[in-house]
């Protein structure tokens, strides 16, 4: 039987772990914040003498944690979005700096396709980087159907990073909303931003792993 202290400790882990998970950064800084708090009540009262050295580490993660909430979402304010770069706010733009956010919607067009629209023909070269922010688009391959891509994910960004000719069809299954980018602007844009660079590199590698995750779930490679 576990003692209600013994809980509280595995509860703290607990939510640690799985927070640990959380792509959105505001729920990751909250999770944090709260296994914090329930470590400093295990370590208060799992033993008659407090364990001192991770209450104090405890409280200077919490404090940490607190600036960067109270950050982000001065960050949100800010920006002053509108609903639909709001939601790439919340896509992608959370894992970069303010200015540079603001660069790339700058740099992008808003377009809306109808259902089964050509977006991307294989072997054939394009000239734009897509973000699917709202509807959903089919991956084919001679042919085949590969995978489905959910809103949040890129569209081209494999060609845009190699310089390959695309390898796969897609279209949209449904009337969809996207955010698209002129390649060769965008390779100037961030060749004189190493920080957007940066930032537009790991934010591709992600998309790529999750895509890649969810290909194996399915069996397809």
């Amino acid at each position: 039987m576990f003692s209600l202290i013994g809980i509280v400790g595995h509860l703290s882990n607990a939510i640690l772990a799985f927070g640990t998970g959380f792509r959105n950064i505001l729920y990751l800084r909250t999770s944090l914040i709260i296994a914090s708090v329930l470590e400093i009540i295990y370590n208060l009262f799992v033993s008659a003498t407090p364990f001192w050295t991770p209450i104090m580490w405890s409280f200077l993660i919490i404090a940490i944690n607190i600036f960067q909430v109270i950050y982000f979402l001065y960050q949100k304010r800010f920006l002053n979005l509108s609903v639909d770069e709001r939601k790439v706010f919340n896509m992608i733009g959370s894992k970069m700096g303010i200015l540079n956010f603001k660069k790339l919607m700058k740099a992008g067009n808003w377009d809306t396709y109808p259902k089964h629209k050509q977006i991307i023909t294989e072997n054939e070269a394009t000239e734009r980087l897509f973000l699917l922010v709202d509807g959903e688009a089919e991956v084919k391959i001679k042919h085949k159907h590969i995978t489905t891509i959910k809103k949040g994910n890129f569209i081209g960004e494999m060609s845009f990073l190699s310089g390959d000719l695309p390898s796969a069809h897609v279209s949209t299954l449904t009337p969809s909303k996207m955010l698209s980018w002129e390649k060769g602007k965008l390779r100037l844009l961030i060749d004189k931003n190493d920080d957007l660079r940066h930032e537009i590199h790991s934010i591709f590698s992600n998309d790529l792993i999750l895509k890649l995750i969810n290909q194996n779930k399915k069996g397809i490679i």
